[in-house]
């Protein structure tokens, strides 16, 4: 029965091993979307401050000190430059690791607001790509030969004498 239920949870591991490259995709298109949204703001900011010789980070200092009116006008621009900057450090990060440890590093690093989004439109699919087999294997070696030793463990410990 042990062997039984390993096998199951060996096919379990596989078929949700097997989804991590699609999901990164589209974790990663995700993420590319919500950049190419903020480029333009950030642009903009950018060239605004360029005209009084103010460096992006200069501007956002004081930005960070500003009372009354431009508290109020620069609150938006710090938000959002802030959060530019984060996202495109974190699809750097991505982009910069091989495909087939992509969705090792997402696990790791992966940001809840893009992740619940993504999750919220995500449609499994059969792998059909090498990275979904060799996630696909994975998965199964994992949950089955981990099941498989927890188990035998079990089974050494409660099971009786096997009779041949």
């Amino acid at each position: 029965m042990g062997r039984f239920l390993a096998m199951l949870l060996g096919v379990a591991g596989a078929v949700l091993g097997s989804q991590g490259p699609g999901f990164t995709l589209q974790y990663m298109q995700n993420l590319q979307g919500r950049i190419d949204e903020l480029r333009p703001i950030v642009e903009e900011f950018d060239a605004n401050i360029e005209q009084y010789n103010y460096t992006r980070e200069q501007a956002l200092t004081e930005c960070r000190t500003a009372t009354g009116l431009l508290d109020a006008l620069c609150t938006t621009y710090v938000s959002t430059v802030q959060r530019y900057e984060l996202l495109t450090a974190h699809m750097a990060k991505l982009e910069s690791v091989d495909d087939n440890v992509r969705p090792l590093i997402l696990a790791r690093t992966q940001m809840r607001d893009i992740t619940t989004s993504v999750y919220e439109q995500y449609k499994p699919a059969i792998p059909t790509t090498i990275d979904g087999a060799i996630y696909a294997g994975g998965g199964f070696a994992v949950l089955w030969g981990g099941a498989s030793f927890i188990f035998g463990l079990l089974g050494s410990m409660f099971g009786g004498r096997r009779y041949a």
